[in-house]
């Protein structure tokens, strides 16, 4: 053990040292299994829940079907507006495929939309290029951009007409929320820092709940779930490089992960079904209120819910405060669910001025290690663009431009070629994704082995056990 607590410039240095660690390629096979598993869950929820929103997202609430029906006319009209003539046949073979009464036709979906400007856009571009076959080059792609321009008008309104689900809208109010608290923590900006957060943690997830009070909890449970299986083994390996020096291999940190699965998976379970139970207790007394005779004595002991509410209150601040110390209890540990989570909390409030000073330095480091790890990444996808442009022709200059809606009117091989590029631009996007995990839960380990050290004199190599034995 340590005789004395580890110095404060050694505790800075520890927690930065992780911009690097958390690099290591063994960790990234867990950590992009949980952004792929985010990705994947995203459209079953969108599917499971009924209600659809519209580019306003929560703000704007559910979508009315006559909203959705003057979205789809909008689009329509744009539809129209470029490509009139393959829309027109798209709308009567569809009438004739249904055998429409007295010549009526039936309304083109949003797909089919989609596919009638992009056939004329390669339409109109086919003729441009046979047209000016004999005129300057910078002619002929001049009116082909142009060409290309009003078909992404037309798809940015199909787009917008799209009807959005729950777990879209989450996720895009996530990313907003985390662009908003970089931008207020490099802008000194305490409040806007604060709100992001807020939004972040309790507004978002409180409005997809109340708009899906079924599917979505269940889904976030799932994969919250997940995610603290993933940050169960990548905090075994960041405790083992940390505390001891070594390095454990992916099967290493997933076989420890594998054998602790119901202690990591109970880190969540446990706190929700508590503060599940104290929301009972309040509703039972809520709900006598509404019964003669009851009421009266349910008005007199009111108190009771009242202290339950005032004791989950602070019992969620504080495993809120905790819960990043809860996953590295069970790697440095080897402890279960309920220890994890008395251990954690104990520390914070031993010392929670502390806990919070290291948490400060830990999102500073993790903001300056995803804007590093972000700016190589983007360093590479703006080389790859920059070629497309350059020697791509056409449709790599299309691609290159990352405009979904102008990729979107690409048609024949040019549109299978910008997929298959663009699922391997969106890995680069997911390995970024994928490292700011690892470097969220090597922080949240090695902020526990200080708090460790600091409060209960451990050295930060006395972890239990070694490797996955």
């Amino acid at each position: 053990m340590l005789p004395t607590p580890m110095a404060p410039a050694l505790r800075v240095a520890s927690l930065f040292s992780a911009v690097t660690s958390a690099m290591q390629p063994a960790r990234f096979p867990l950590a992009i299994f949980a952004v792929v598993l985010l990705s994947a869950l995203v459209p079953l929820v969108d599917l499971a829940g009924g209600t659809k929103f519209g580019p306003r997202g929560f703000s704007g609430g559910a979508l009315t079907e006559s909203e959705q029906a003057l979205d789809e006319h909008r689009a329509r009209s744009a539809a129209r507006r470029f490509a009139g003539p393959e829309l027109a046949a798209i709308e009567g073979e569809s009438a004739g495929a249904d055998e429409a009464a007295d010549g009526e036709r039936t309304e083109a979906s949003l797909a089919q939309l989609s596919s009638a400007v992009r056939e004329a856009a390669a339409r109109r571009i086919a003729e441009i290029e046979e047209a000016t076959k004999d005129s300057p080059s910078d002619f002929r792609e001049s009116e082909i951009r142009r060409i290309r321009q009003s078909a992404a008008t037309a798809m940015r309104q199909i787009e917008e007409a799209g009807p959005r689900g729950v777990a879209t809208v989450f996720v895009e109010n996530q990313r907003l929320a985390i662009t908003r608290i970089k931008t207020a923590l490099f802008a000194l900006d305490p409040e806007g820092f604060l709100t992001g957060i807020l939004s972040a943690v309790f507004t978002v997830p409180a409005a997809a709940i109340r708009a899906e009070p079924l599917a979505f909890p269940l889904a976030l449970l799932v994969l919250i779930c997940a995610i603290s299986f993933c940050s169960g083994g990548l905090s075994r390996m960041a405790a083992v490089h940390a505390g001891r020096g070594g390095r454990l291999s992916v099967l290493e940190g997933s076989g420890f992960a594998r054998a602790r699965i119901l202690n990591l998976v109970a880190l969540p379970v446990l706190p929700l079904a508590l503060f599940a139970l104290f929301a009972a207790v309040i509703l039972a007394f809520v709900l006598l209120l509404q019964i003669p005779v009851l009421n009266l004595v349910s008005g007199i002991l009111f108190v009771i819910p009242l202290a339950v509410a005032l004791l989950g209150a602070v019992l969620a601040r504080v495993a809120l405060v905790a819960a990043p110390l809860m996953t590295a209890a069970v790697a440095v540990e080897d402890c279960d669910a309920g220890d994890s989570i008395t251990r954690s909390c104990a520390l914070v409030l031993s010392r929670p001025l502390l806990w919070l000073c290291v948490l400060a330095i830990a999102i500073v480091a993790l903001v300056i290690g995803t804007i590093l790890a972000t700016g190589v990444l983007t360093l590479a996808s703006n080389a790859i663009a920059g070629m497309l442009a350059f020697a791509g022709g056409d449709a790599g200059a299309v691609i290159a431009s990352g405009d979904a809606a102008m990729i979107a009117t690409l048609s024949g091989p040019d549109r299978l070629v910008a997929l298959f590029v663009g699922f391997w631009m969106g890995l680069l996007e997911a390995i970024g994704a994928a490292y700011a995990f690892s470097l969220s839960v090597d922080l949240a380990t090695r902020g526990y082995l200080l708090m460790r050290a600091r409060i209960d004199g451990e050295s930060p190599s006395t972890v239990a056990g070694y490797g996955i034995g």
